[in-house]
């Protein structure tokens, strides 16, 4: 693509070409004559000077006058042709110079519209050179840009290699670390597997010789245990028999020794109902209707001092009157000796005494 101002260049210098080679074309496409001659100027004839006959001299005359005659009428013609081409001539020149100026009248035009055209490019030329300035600068800041990542890019890819370098030497390390222990783990088990069988053989035996051992300790035990057993239940039996024997005994002496007691109470109460009988029979008061040989047995309770808690008919006299002032009378004669034999006191508080009054 051809620059605008050179485009420009050469449809200016084109037009102007044109119109000076189509100056020159109506200059010289004139029919002009190349021989030039004055009409009326007798061509000069050299005549040699000869004896000729008149009446050749005539026709000769003649032919010359008729050959005069039609060489200026075809000059006449010739001329008449030359002013008609003139004219069309002129009247071409006259075309062309108006359409000479009509197209000098269009080249201004087309000068101002290209001067227009050419401030519009140059306009445009400065704004494409601006945008190409711009383009530039944006596209040397994009190259920037694009080299700086580029360099990120690389100083990334720099920095992915080295990081997958040391990730790939962690990677072995690791392997070659994993394998070491991987084959101290096997090796470990293997001493862990070897160490257990020997163990597991170690205590199966002592485990079996700890089981004979057992058993027969337990077997020495059992027969310990069975002689203890038989001995104990010997002991036992002997223990239970003794102790039978003894409780035997025991409940015997007890027996013996409570009925001796139960003795010893009961002569001390009869004892000791006399004398509550003989107390009583100082504080009885005889009824006035009372008849002789009238007999009331009495409960009487006494608490620890002698003072007296109850007083119970439990078989009447058949006098009610009698029964009642027995029971007067024990009430006053109280309150009552008790017995010095605890025994015989703690009874006749627990369970009374039965007196038998009958003062006569």
């Amino acid at each position: 693509m051809k620059h605008p101002i050179v485009q420009t260049l050469l449809a200016g210098g084109t037009s102007t070409i044109l119109h000076i080679l189509l100056f020159l074309l109506l200059i010289f496409s004139f029919d002009m004559p190349t021989d030039i001659r004055q009409f009326g100027q007798p061509e000069v004839e050299i005549v040699q000077a000869t004896v000729v006959d008149e009446d050749l001299i005539l026709e000769e005359m003649a032919r010359l006058q008729e050959a005069e005659e039609k060489k200026r009428a075809a000059e006449e013609e010739r001329q008449q042709k030359l002013d008609e081409q003139l004219e069309k001539t002129q009247d071409e020149l006259a075309r062309k110079e108006q359409e000479f100026l009509d197209m000098q009248e269009r080249a201004k035009l087309d000068a101002e519209q290209r001067k227009q055209e050419a401030e519009l490019e140059q306009q445009r030329l400065k704004e494409l050179e601006q945008q190409r300035i711009e383009q530039e600068e944006a596209r040397k800041q994009a190259e920037l840009e694009r080299q700086q990542a580029e360099q990120a890019k690389q100083q990334a890819e720099a920095e992915r290699k080295a990081a997958e370098e040391a990730k790939q030497k962690a990677e072995a390390e690791r392997l070659a670390a994993e394998q070491a222990r991987e084959e101290a783990e096997a090796k470990r088990k293997a001493e862990e597997e070897a160490r257990r069988k020997a163990e597991e053989e170690a205590k199966r035996k002592a485990e079996e010789e700890a089981k004979l051992k057992a058993e027969e300790e337990a077997k020495r035990k059992a027969a310990e245990d069975e002689a203890k057993r038989k001995a104990e239940a010997e002991r036992l039996a002997a223990e239970k028999s003794r102790a039978e024997a003894e409780e035997a005994l025991q409940r015997q002496l007890d027996a013996e020794a409570e009925q001796r007691k139960q003795q010893r109470i009961t002569g001390i109460l009869d004892s000791y109902g006399l004398q509550i009988q003989q107390r009583i029979t100082r504080y009885w008061t005889k009824p006035a209707n009372a008849e002789a040989g009238l007999l009331v047995t009495l409960e009487v309770k006494l608490i620890p001092g002698g003072d007296i808690r109850s007083v119970r008919v439990i078989k009447s006299s058949g006098s009610e009157i009698f029964d009642r002032s027995a029971e007067n009378a024990v009430y006053k004669a109280a309150p009552m000796p008790m017995p010095s034999d605890p025994d015989a006191a703690q009874k006749i508080i627990n369970e009374g005494i039965e007196i038998y009054f009958k003062p006569e």
